[in-house]
């Protein structure tokens, strides 16, 4: 932990073991990650019941669809019961978790070993899957909780398995809970599939709460989420636990190839098996080692300014491939330079990467070379320094979308650092470290300024959700009033202005406020008072009880603003439908409000509207007029909007074809309206999941996926070489 991030939490352990103030937190978030997760699984029961009755619908196999009916009816019957052994079993992981960092260095006891049951082995192995995959969709929300559950445990970095709140005590505790109502390994693994398809989408949420409430407590409070997660790698570790899975892969290839040229005495000298398993130093060359006369070459080169051909990128480890001094180069290094070639043939043939990313990329291919022929690891350790800078102009290409001006922050800001490498690069590849180091600050700067913009745009989400839900309200209070018998004059008065006020008081007082209640009772006698009266005591009650009611209608009027000429219009009218009520005769007009006569609704239309507030150009989208989505394709669609999260990125395409590309930086808790907006401009876009779904539908929206360059790049070349 940095001296300055230290600074900016209170000291949770100075109070001696008696407080215990950082447990006592991390207690707490537990309490709070249980409560979350309870009360979400306390939602979900219907729609689990009804995916197990799909299958069993969906399957000619006897056997098995009596397993899921069976399945079915113990979970309507035991829901409740099972949310309570969940709850259960997720107290008794964070109880083993608190003291399992001590156990896990302990000498294990061989004695004790026994063969593993094939169906708790199959739980086991789907349990690492479900919490793998659950760890990548949180891991903008775990990266900050990591890092304070270490501050409150008294932790300079987090260790492993020292986060009781990881997703991985929840899937064990679901499995658990399942155990508890009986069921068996096949019935336990099928529940647990169900429930983690949608704690994909509650997850994140409850993580995010946990945080800020964190925050609020001043721990950490200032924390920023990087834009790419980097794990800290220690001394401990070795290159083969440190690279991914198939680093071999380009290493072996590397070696093979020079075996080739060399002949076989190279391979025996660089086993394949022995190269991903060595540290990456020992993988690692010396400048001393290179031929001179190359290295010279490639100084030389590097400090010649590239410039692309005609506006296409070109080639320059390729050209220097051929150059008398390449010829002079030992086997390793002429497959190195071959390799490296070929990564930027693949990364300058891209169709999905921006010609300003192929530009900047492109001013650094001899640095990469230099950094590939001083330490092969490079090509499969993804943490390598100057790896991440390069997967960081990926990162950062994210904002532009088609492109980015020349007057772009982070064009700028990314062209500065790579020309400084360009100009300053030698041997030593922490000038890649300090590179990247300056663009996560230069990042969290600029996200600093959009959540200016984002403000802004989320109150206002916020502020028209609220309208919504109170024009709702209004709407099914008026509803079994307008449907009374009553003259259309009334029955208009009450759809448009009466509801206008009943809006008004719903966004500032809750149903059993008097406020509300009294302006429901006024619509009622609004209704009750044009009716003809025929007994004597409804006329002396209507006649002593009319200039109350006139003027509690003026007030509600008067209060919501609508204008005198409409008012003078509907009491013209009052007056004489109260006279002839008096007289027992019915006002003309009335009627019976019809039933069915609502059009049915088809595709529906996108509404967008545009408003300026506090400088930032709001533009909101609905889908209006629609049917339920039910159609395969718009429910994938709809789904694939529900499983976005914070920091997502979506291009929206219009009619010309041009690309604004935006990121989700905030969710409605209640309607799941989103907001996107980007550090181009003071501009938001706030959609709702159905009309986000419809352009998903219909290509005007397409969800961005993160990949980088240079891992694509590898793919192809490995798929090149046929080591894939």
């Amino acid at each position: 932990m940095s001296t300055s991030s230290a600074t900016k939490i209170v000291s949770i352990n100075a109070g001696g073991r008696e407080r215990s103030p950082g447990p006592r937190l991390v207690a707490e978030c537990g309490e709070q990650l249980g409560d979350g997760l309870c009360n979400w699984l306390a939602g979900i029961r219907t729609e689990i019941v009804e995916e197990l009755f799909v299958l069993a619908d969906g399957t000619r196999d006897r056997h098995l669809q009596t397993r899921y009916l069976d399945l079915r009816h113990d979970l309507e019957r035991d829901w409740t019961r099972f949310i309570e052994a969940f709850r259960h079993a997720l107290a008794e992981q964070d109880g083993n978790a608190a003291g399992g960092a001590a156990g896990a260095l302990e000498v294990p006891d061989f004695d004790g070993l026994q063969l593993i049951e094939d169906d708790e082995l199959a739980e086991r192995i789907v349990l690492r899957e479900f919490a793998a995959q659950l760890t990548e969709t949180c891991d903008a929300e775990l990266y900050p909780l990591e890092r304070r559950i270490a501050a409150l445990l008294g932790h300079d970095e987090p260790r492993d398995g020292d986060n009781p709140l990881a997703p991985q005590p929840i899937c064990q505790a679901l499995l658990d809970a399942g155990a508890a109502l009986g069921l068996d390994a096949r019935d336990r693994l099928l529940l647990a599939r169900r429930v983690e398809r949608h704690l994909h989408q509650a997850l994140p949420g409850i993580y995010r709460g946990i945080n800020d409430y964190l925050a609020e407590r001043n721990i950490l409070p200032d924390l920023k989420r990087s834009y790419r997660r980097r794990p800290p790698a220690t001394a401990a570790k070795s290159a083969a636990a440190e690279l991914p899975e198939g680093a071999g892969d380009i290493l072996g290839a590397l070696q093979r190839l020079a075996a080739v040229r060399g002949g076989p005495g190279l391979l025996r000298a660089l086993p394949v098996a022995d190269a991903a398993a060595l540290p990456a130093s020992s993988v690692a060359a010396s400048p001393a080692s290179i031929s001179h006369a190359f290295l010279a070459s490639l100084n030389e080169a590097q400090h010649v300014d590239w410039q692309p051909t005609a506006g296409i990128a070109m080639n320059q480890v390729r050209a220097l491939r051929d150059s008398a001094a390449a010829q002079q180069v030992s086997p390793l290094e002429s497959v190195t330079i071959d390799i490296v070639a070929m990564l930027f043939d693949f990364i300058f043939n891209d169709a999905d990467l921006p010609d300003t990313v192929k530009m900047l990329v492109g001013q650094l291919q001899i640095p990469v070379l230099k950094v590939a022929m001083l330490d092969h690891s490079f090509f499969a350790n993804r943490q390598h320094p100057a790896r991440r800078f390069l997967d960081g102009i990926t990162g950062v290409a994210l904002h532009w979308g088609s492109g980015a001006g020349a007057d772009d922050p982070f064009q700028v800001r990314l062209a500065e650092l790579v020309g400084r490498i360009q100009r300053e690069f030698e041997t030593n590849v922490e000038i890649f470290s300090a590179a990247i180091g300056e663009l996560e600050a230069f990042v969290t700067a600029r996200e600093e300024k959009e959540a200016e913009t984002l403000s802004v745009a989320a109150e206002a989400a916020a502020r028209r959700e609220a309208e919504e839900a109170a024009g709702e309200r209004a709407r099914q209070a008026l509803q079994p009033i307008l449907e009374r018998p009553q003259p259309d004059v009334v029955r208009d008065f009450l759809a448009t202005h009466w509801a206008a006020v009943l809006r008004q008081k719903a966004l500032l007082h809750p149903a059993d406020a008097a406020p509300w209640q009294e302006s429901v009772e006024v619509a009622e006698q609004l209704v009750w008072s044009v009716a003809a009266k025929a007994a004597s005591d409804e006329r002396m009650r209507l006649i002593s009880g009319l200039p109350m009611l006139l003027a509690r209608i003026k007030a509600g009027l008067s209060a919501a603003g609508i204008d005198g000429e409409a008012r003078a219009a509907f009491f013209d009218a009052l007056v004489e439908l109260h006279a002839a009520a008096l007289k027992g005769a019915p006002a003309d007009g009335d009627s019976q409000a019809g039933a069915g006569t609502t059009p049915a609704a088809g595709e529906g239309d996108l509404l967008v509207t545009r408003h300026v507030e506090d400088g930032v150009t709001i533009e909101d989208v609905i889908l209006v007029g629609a049917a339920p989505m039910r159609r395969v394709r718009d429910r994938e669609a709809l789904a694939q909007v529900r499983a976005l999260k914070r920091g997502d990125w979506v291009d929206f395409i219009d009619s010309d074809g041009r690309i604004a590309r935006e990121r989700l930086n905030w969710v409605s808790p209640h309607k799941g309206i989103l907001v996107f907006s980007n550090h181009r401009a003071a501009r938001a876009i706030s959609i709702s999941p159905e009309a986000l779904a419809r352009q998903l539908r219909d290509g005007a929206a397409r969800v961005v996926t993160e990949e980088s360059v240079f891992g694509r790049a590898i793919d192809g070349v490995m798929q090149s070489l046929g080591a894939a």
